[in-house]
């Protein structure tokens, strides 16, 4: 049975954050970019790098078993799993949900992988809240995610100085119908296929499988192909793209600039960041910049909130707005009516 006018909400969030990173020296000392670059152009003092056991699939799953345990749900009460995590993980051509519900004895769930690069996440939240209208037997959904895209960098190709900062970590929350708080609102999602061909892993696909030479050569790291392009499209289309997608989730929540009291936004340059939120009327204790863990890709925004939570910048009644940004390339917002109900 469909319930299209049901809530739902963010019953619990988690991170997993490795105990390990490289920092601005270490970077410039592998790099073209200098440290004093990377710390006051870019942005970032320091992301976080994987130690051992530290994979993607994994890291996703203490995240989740945190997030399960702060809900104060039990096993039998997730009916769905959502991995939201990249497709660089443990093995190729591996369903995650499967290894998930196994790992967290989820025997009564069902589940499915979902990719929009580092927008996934906050995709996946506005798919599940949108999935629990339109299936009654759907109540409780696990969005799990795990991150290490840094392992796809090479830190001395200059086309790919803009992933300096990618980096590792997991993330995970739990959807609830009818949740009594953090009440999920409206999203709107952009996306634009001219950028669809610029970044990528030239070899490991089927167009072109991996070759002894191609791995002596480091092809299998990611690279951009048109930088320069790529660069020029992406100034003219991204923050207006970003700020149109921002203006329609608003407007669908019915809400204005001036309502956001938090955003919980994916790491960019600082001087991006300063601007869309000097655009938005946002001040800095209204967001967290999150230059000393680098970017976790799809997980940014839930570690933004559970800081946020820690450092006590939102509090019951904020609107909360959800940026990300995803390479193909896709810009999402969603927002969130953060705290306890009260009839908003």
């Amino acid at each position: 049975m469909q319930l299209p006018q049901a809530s739902a909400g963010i019953l619990s969030l988690a991170t997993y954050i490795t105990r390990y990173h490289h920092d601005a020296d270490y970077i410039a000392a592998h790099s073209h970019t200098p440290a004093d670059v990377i710390r006051n152009k870019i942005g970032w003092t320091q992301k976080n790098v994987p130690g051992p056991g530290d994979h993607t699939v994994e890291m996703g799953l203490r995240a989740s078993r945190k997030a399960l345990y702060y809900s104060g749900l039990q096993p039998e009460d997730i009916d769905l799993v959502i991995w939201s995590g990249e497709e660089y993980k443990e093995y190729r051509s591996w369903p995650v949900g499967p290894k998930i519900q196994k790992e967290m004895g989820l025997k009564k769930a069902w589940s499915f992988d979902m990719q929009q690069r580092c927008g996934t996440t906050v995709a996946a939240i506005k798919l599940a809240r949108d999935m629990i209208r339109g299936d009654g037997s759907i109540k409780n959904i696990l969005i799990a995610t795990g991150y290490r895209n840094c392992d796809l960098v090479d830190y001395d190709d200059a086309e790919a100085r803009f992933m300096l900062y990618l980096a590792a970590g997991g993330a995970a929350c739990i959807i609830q119908r009818d949740c009594p708080k953090n009440q999920i609102l409206e999203g709107h999602i952009i996306s634009d296929g001219s950028f669809s061909n610029d970044v990528l892993i030239t070899v490991g696909g089927a167009a072109k499988p991996i070759t002894k030479q191609a791995l002596l050569n480091n092809e299998y790291r990611v690279t951009c192909v048109d930088p320069e392009g790529m660069k020029k499209r992406l100034e003219m289309k991204s923050l207006s793209n970003w700020l149109l997608s921002i203006d329609k989730a608003l407007e669908k929540s019915g809400y204005t600039r001036k309502d956001i009291d938090y955003v919980a936004m994916i790491l960019v340059k600082k001087s991006a960041h300063d601007y869309l939120m000097n655009q938005l009327g946002v001040k800095p204790h209204q967001t967290r910049y999150l230059g000393e863990f680098g970017h976790h890709g799809q997980n940014d925004q839930i570690l933004s909130l559970e800081l946020a939570i820690e450092e006590n910048l939102v509090k019951d009644g904020d609107l909360v707005l959800m940026i990300s940004a995803g390479i193909g390339y896709a810009w999402d917002s969603l927002l969130i009516r953060w705290g306890e109900n009260h009839g908003h």
